[in-house]
């Protein structure tokens, strides 16, 4: 930049500064300056004021959780059996099946349960192949591998827990079978669910009570509910999470467990 051009803003700045000057000389500047400080204060002061008063709302409420547990016993249990029978002809592999399916289901009812109550899925059919003097399979069959299941559903949980643990006794007379895991489930699972709602309030409500006096306040309306997951637990266990419920159902003893959160008003 030239020295004139430099000589020139200069002239300028000292032209604005007289103006400014001169303008605050006059009569009512100060005022104007004085009330333009005290509308920005306010406007600060406002605010201020304003997030204490946000802050007050969000305080002036208490938050609690509410737990109620219920012992259930499962009132149904279902198991599934699978038998199964190997020959080197597709004839006396299924011969083999049926003396087995016979076997099984045999035993089932003898242990306590209807043979109205059986239900027998459809045979399934697998083959092994033979294989060469190198190890790998070929296109010609060695043994026939026929498989069927059985299974049922009773309200006797106890006889279904037994006929689970001893069914593969049967391996003693020749009966290839495996044990399925029996499945124990309560049938009045919803009308539990609905008791421990509403007992798990009380226990949130009488919580909010007792923090609120012991502040010397006293509590107000409910301002927001909500439910946390249900774990359906075997007898005296401790696991449960907070984001997912669980549903035990590899024993006949359960412990059901809900939490709630409530938010109230405090007066």
């Amino acid at each position: 930049m030239s020295e004139t051009g430099s000589s020139g803003d200069e002239g300028a700045g000292r032209s604005v500064i007289a103006r400014i000057a001169a303008w605050m000389g006059k009569p009512g500047a100060g005022l104007f300056l004085l009330g333009a400080a005290l509308a920005f204060g306010v406007l600060g002061a406002s605010e201020r004021l304003g997030s204490a008063l946000r802050t007050m709302r969000q305080d002036n409420s208490i938050r609690v959780k509410g737990v109620a547990e219920m012992d259930l016993t499962s009132d149904r249990g279902t198991w599934f059996g699978k038998v199964r029978a190997r020959a080197a002809t597709l004839p006396d592999a299924y011969a083999s099946l049926e003396r087995s399916m016979d076997a099984l289901r045999a035993f089932v009812v003898s242990s306590g349960i209807p043979n109205d109550l059986i239900t027998v899925a459809s045979v399934e059919i697998g083959r092994e192949m033979k294989r060469d003097s190198k190890g790998n399979p070929t296109n010609e069959v060695d043994t026939f591998v026929l498989t069927q299941t059985l299974g049922f559903t009773s309200t006797n949980v106890q006889v279904v827990r037994g006929i689970a643990n001893d069914a593969t006794a049967l391996i003693k007379q020749g009966v290839e079978v495996e044990s399925g895991d029996p499945v124990f489930k309560v049938s009045t699972l919803e009308e539990a669910k609905m008791r421990l709602l509403e007992q798990a309030t009380a226990n949130a409500f009488e919580r909010a009570q007792t923090l609120a006096r012991g502040s010397g306040n006293s509590i107000g309306k409910l301002a927001s509910a909500s439910q946390g997951v249900f774990h359906i637990l075997a007898r005296g266990s401790t696991s449960s999470s907070e984001w997912s419920g669980e549903y035990d159902t590899s024993t006949i003893d359960k412990t059901a467990r809900v939490v709630v959160t409530l938010d109230y008003t405090v007066e």
